[in-house]
């Protein structure tokens, strides 16, 4: 893919835990806040249970679409951990045991590892490991298999995301003291006249606020953000007008 567009970011994440609610999933707005970090366009999150056939699915269909995949979950030594066997199931590339992953491991350890512990060391024959800071990462193709401890992927992803990095994309976000329901005539006709931007309409109820209307608009370049701004001001109104905030 051209370095001269925007990469485009996948996210899977995995595990009947969190379909189940029996954990907390942190790991979704982690990564979606990466993305917008490092200037990656977040194509598609899915949630996935612990079934090697659909992980290799949703993994297959996301390689081909987005320049980057992670996926967080199901990467230990117990019976439900399969997500590298999916990962290479969805490249070609099944398990084997890789001898220099089981010698780092026993290493690290101390000591050798049980052949149930050895399951951890089961991966594609070309999985990568790449130094991040201080940790590890492993990835396949540029297919990113992460733990699902929150903690393990926060310290991991500005590492991988770097790789990726564009310049940011431009947001404003316009507040106005209307309600949505009737400017939308308004910002219809603003959005058929800028459409570089991407622009969001989200109207607030909470009485607290000194605002009834939120529009966001996003770009590539600021001057375009800039005219979509003073066009949406104009068009619904100076007295509507709060405040705007630039992110």
């Amino acid at each position: 893919m051209s370095d001269a567009r925007r990469k485009i970011g996948g996210l899977v994440v995995i595990g009947d835990e969190v379909l189940g609610r029996r954990v907390d999933d942190r790991n979704t707005a982690a990564v979606l806040d990466g993305f917008v970090r490092h200037g990656i366009r977040a194509g598609e999150v899915a949630i996935v249970p612990d079934d090697e056939a659909r992980i290799a699915a949703v993994v297959r269909d996301f390689a081909d679409r987005f320049d980057v995949v992670l996926t967080t979950g199901g990467v230990g030594p117990t019976h439900d951990d399969c997500t590298w066997r999916a990962v290479g199931r969805a490249l070609g590339d099944p398990v084997v045991l890789r001898q220099d992953v089981l010698a780092f491991m026993e290493r690290r350890s101390g000591r050798a590892l049980s052949p149930e512990q050895q399951r951890m060391a089961m991966l594609p024959s070309g999985t990568v490991i790449e130094r991040i800071g201080d940790g590890w990462a492993l990835r396949l193709g540029d297919v990113w298999v992460l733990p699902g401890v929150p903690s393990m992927v926060a310290g991991k992803l500005d590492g991988i995301l770097a790789r990726y990095a564009m310049a940011p994309r431009v947001l404003c976000e316009v507040y106005f003291g209307v309600d949505e329901w009737d400017v939308v005539a308004l910002v219809d006709g603003v959005v058929a006249a800028h459409p570089g931007l991407a622009i969001g309409s989200y109207p607030i109820f909470d009485p607290a606020e000194d605002h009834r209307l939120r529009i966001s608009l996003e770009g590539e370049l600021r001057e375009e953000v800039e005219a979509g701004v003073s066009a949406v001001r104009a068009a619904l109104g100076e007295p509507a007008f709060v405040r705007l905030r630039w992110r």
